[in-house]
């Protein structure tokens, strides 16, 4: 996947002021969280949608663009099952109908700006400074958090893995959980979900912020009810809030869940908290 690109001011200014105004200022602007959903300037083309396979193109030369497709390609992964002829057809509609969904007022003959073709029948999109995608801008968020993590500005790194966070918990293109096409890029999401979650946790147990450590820990057990880092971190924060039962009863939950779904046994650190906790009873 070649996302993402923005942002160009200098890296001093605020990552997230400055995403956030680049989204206000884009003509072209696309969320993939949550609903997919696509504005030109105010409006909104969702309700134009005629083809729920130009959507799905759509989605599919946005998380690759600049990526050069044959038409071949395009026709497998969208048009498998149908007679070269007809999904040569298909293609050809839908990429018709894209572009001229996309500037309505290209004329005949005209080469659009954003969905491309050489001369040997290779397709490719091409965003230019009027575009805003909402994965562009994780990435960006993402890469500072890590940035400010690696200088140990684990406050200030929180901060963006927050926003990390408030993205990734609407759902990659939640709406097409059955589509084969997109689930390498929702294992990548609910990774970066993950990921960001686990460093959460560990930043605000760091700073004996227990609130936040149980908020982001309950999370991420959603996101993933195999982490055992999330549910330590729940029955240390109530060991250390002096709730003791709680904190056993976490533990032996999650302990009891991973012997029967996986056959796994607990960490050697899982084990000492249980230690430490059954002493304090």
């Amino acid at each position: 996947m070649l996302l993402p690109q923005q942002p160009t001011a200098p890296y001093n200014m605020s990552i997230a002021l400055l995403l956030h105004e680049q989204e206000n200022a884009a003509f072209h602007r696309v969320y993939f969280f949550g609903p997919f959903r696509l504005f030109r300037g105010s409006a909104p083309c969702e309700l134009r949608w005629r083809r729920n396979k130009a959507k799905s193109l759509l989605k599919w030369f946005i998380l690759n663009q600049g990526k050069l497709f044959s038409a071949d390609q395009l026709i497998d992964l969208f048009w498998p099952d149908m007679p070269l002829e007809s999904a040569s057809k298909n293609l050809y509609v839908t990429i018709h109908y894209l572009r001229h969904l996309l500037e309505p007022e290209l004329t005949s003959g005209q080469q659009s700006s954003f969905i491309r073709r050489n001369a040997n029948n290779f397709y490719w999109f091409e965003m230019d400074e009027s575009w805003w995608v909402d994965v562009v801008s994780l990435h960006h968020l993402l890469d500072h958090a890590r940035e400010l993590d690696r200088h140990g500005e684990a406050t200030k790194a929180a901060f963006y893995y927050q926003k990390v966070v408030s993205y990734c918990e609407r759902g990659f293109l939640s709406e097409d959980s059955y589509e084969e096409c997109f689930q390498v890029y929702r294992q990548q999401y609910d990774l970066h979900f993950s990921q960001a979650l686990t460093r959460l946790i560990q930043i605000y147990l760091q700073q004996n912020d227990l609130e936040r450590v149980l908020e982001y820990a309950h999370q991420a057990l959603q996101v993933d009810p195999y982490c055992e880092q999330a549910a330590y971190a729940i029955a240390r924060a109530h060991f250390l809030q002096g709730n003791l039962p709680k904190a056993l009863k976490q533990l032996d939950n999650f302990y009891s869940f991973l012997q029967e779904e996986l056959g796994l046994e607990p960490s050697e650190e899982f084990r000492l908290l249980r230690k430490t906790i059954t002493r304090g009873r």
